[in-house]
C-alpha cells in the first residue's frame, strides 16, 4: 500500500528511492550473477517451445526471454539501436549476439552500471554511455530502434522521455517498449503512449507471462537476495525482486499492476 502511495502521490520521491536502491545494487560485487533487472517472461504455459539458449545463458533464462520477446518483433538488419536504461547490460549483449544489429548503444544513469557493462560486455558494435532518459544527448533521427525494458515506471517525467524517443528515432524507426503500471493507472499510461505521435503497431498485455516467469524463477531470486543483500535490507529487496514482502517463499506478485508490451513506429 505504501509503495502504491509513493507511485501515485510522490513519484519524484519514489524515483529517488528506487535510484538509490539501484545504485546500491550496482555497487555490489554481483559478478555475472545479475545481468538483468527485469521480472522475466515465459510463453511455456501457452504451448510455445522454450527459447534455445547457450549453456552460459540458461541461468538468466526468464529475464532474457523478456528481451527476446521485445526484440523479435523488429527487423534488426543493419540497424543502429539505442537502449535507454540498459542496466547491467545482459539484454544489450544478448540482442547484439542474437539479432546482430549494426550498432547498439546502452544508456544508463548509474555510472557503476555503465562501468560494469564496459568491463563485462566487450563486443563489436556494442557501447555503453552514462545518460538520463529524460535528456538523451543524441542528435535527431539517430536510431532505427529504441528499446526500453521495465524502467520507465521510475521516470519522474515520462512525457520528456517519450519526446526524446520520438526525436532520436529515424523516420520509419521503431520503439520497442515494455513496462508495468497499477491497474487504475493503465488507461492514463496508454493515453500518454498514444499521444507520443507514433503509430501503434502492436500492443499486448503480457501480465500472465511475466507472473509465470516470476514463479519459475523464484528460487534463483531468493538465493540472490540472501547471498548479496545484508539481512537488515532483505525485506525491501525481496519486494524489489517481485517477492512477497512478508514471506519470500509466498507467490510472486505485481501488486495489482498490469504488464504491457508495445511496438510503435515513427511515420
Amino acid at each position: 500500500m505504501f509503495n502504491k502511495l509513493l507511485f501515485h502521490r510522490f513519484i519524484t520521491l519514489k524515483s529517488l528511492l528506487t535510484r538509490l536502491q539501484y545504485e546500491f545494487i550496482s555497487a555490489l560485487n554481483l559478478k555475472r550473477d545479475v545481468l538483468f533487472m527485469n521480472f522475466g517472461y515465459t510463453a511455456h504455459h501457452l504451448g510455445h517451445e522454450p527459447l534455445a539458449l547457450d549453456a552460459d545463458d540458461e541461468i538468466h533464462r526468464y529475464p532474457l526471454q523478456l528481451y527476446h520477446h521485445v526484440a523479435k518483433h523488429a527487423d534488426w538488419t543493419n540497424a543502429d539501436a539505442l537502449e535507454v536504461s540498459s542496466g547491467r547490460g545482459g539484454g544489450a549483449a544478448f540482442i547484439v549476439r542474437h539479432f546482430k544489429p549494426k550498432s547498439y548503444t546502452g544508456v544508463d544513469f548509474s555510472a557503476n552500471a555503465v562501468e560494469f557493462c564496459r568491463e563485462h560486455h566487450q563486443m563489436d558494435g556494442l557501447r555503453f554511455e552514462h545518460g538520463n532518459a529524460e535528456d538523451l544527448k543524441f542528435p535527431d533521427a539517430s536510431f532505427d530502434l529504441v528499446v526500453n525494458v521495465e524502467a520507465s515506471l521510475y521516470y519522474p517525467n515520462i512525457q520528456k522521455f517519450f519526446q526524446h524517443v520520438r526525436r532520436v528515432l529515424k523516420p520509419g524507426g521503431h520503439f520497442l517498449y515494455t513496462d508495468l503500471r497499477y491497474e487504475e493507472k493503465v488507461a492514463e499510461w496508454h493515453g500518454q503512449i498514444h499521444a507520443m505521435g507514433l503509430k501503434v503497431v502492436h500492443e499486448e498485455d503480457i501480465t500472465d507471462n511475466v507472473l509465470n516467469a516470476m514463479e519459475q524463477d523464484r528460487e534463483r531470486r531468493i538465493h540472490l537476495v540472501n547471498t548479496y543483500i545484508p539481512p537488515i535490507l532483505r525485506k525491501q529487496f525481496y519486494h524489489f525482486a517481485g517477492l512477497d514482502i512478508d514471506s519470500p517463499r509466498s507467490a510472486p506478485h505485481l501488486e495489482r499492476r498490469r504488464y504491457w508490451y508495445f511496438v510503435l513506429q515513427k511515420i
